[in-house]
C-alpha cells in the first residue's frame, strides 16, 4: 500500500524482497493498493500459509519502525534499497 506516488518499480522491488526471504517453492502473489491518505510511506502486508511441525526454527524477523522517507541520506549505500533512495531523491528534488 502506497500513496498516489506509488511507482510499479517500487512495488516490483519490494516483491523481489519477500521472494529472497521466502521458500524457492512458495507461491507468492502480490499486489498494490493505492491509498490517497499515505503521504511518503509504504506499507507491506505478508500473509504467509502452509507450514508444518517439521520446518526449521528461525529467528524471528526485525520489526521495522515507520520513518519519513525525507529523513533517508541520498546516496548510493546499497544497504539502503533503490526504490527508497530513488523516492527520497525525488523528494530532494522537489523540496
Amino acid at each position: 500500500t502506497g500513496g498516489p506516488d506509488l511507482m510499479m518499480s517500487e512495488v516490483s522491488e519490494a516483491a523481489n524482497v519477500v521472494s529472497q526471504a521466502a521458500d524457492p517453492e512458495a507461491n507468492i502473489i502480490f499486489g498494490a493498493v493505492i491509498d490517497p491518505r499515505m503521504k511518503d510511506e509504504i506499507r507491506m502486508t505478508v500473509i504467509a500459509t502452509g507450514f508444518n511441525g517439521r520446518a526449521a526454527k528461525r529467528n524471528p524477523m526485525d520489526v521495522v519502525r515507520p520513518f519519513p522517507i525525507k529523513d533517508l541520506y541520498i546516496g548510493e549505500d546499497p544497504e539502503i534499497p533503490a526504490f527508497l533512495r530513488k523516492r527520497g531523491e525525488r523528494r530532494a528534488s522537489e523540496g
